[in-house]
């Protein structure tokens, strides 16, 4: 359970890294624009 959490909060923080670095964003489940998107 443990390893699962460090793995999705490694991959959310570098997909949030990416984000920031290239100044864009991605549709959350609404379909609205966020640069803090979550991995559900």
């Amino acid at each position: 359970m443990g390893l699962c959490l460090l793995v999705y909060s490694n991959v959310q923080r570098q997909l949030r890294q990416t984000i920031k670095r290239t100044k864009s964003t991605v549709k959350n489940k609404l379909g609205r624009p966020t640069n803090r998107p979550t991995l559900r």
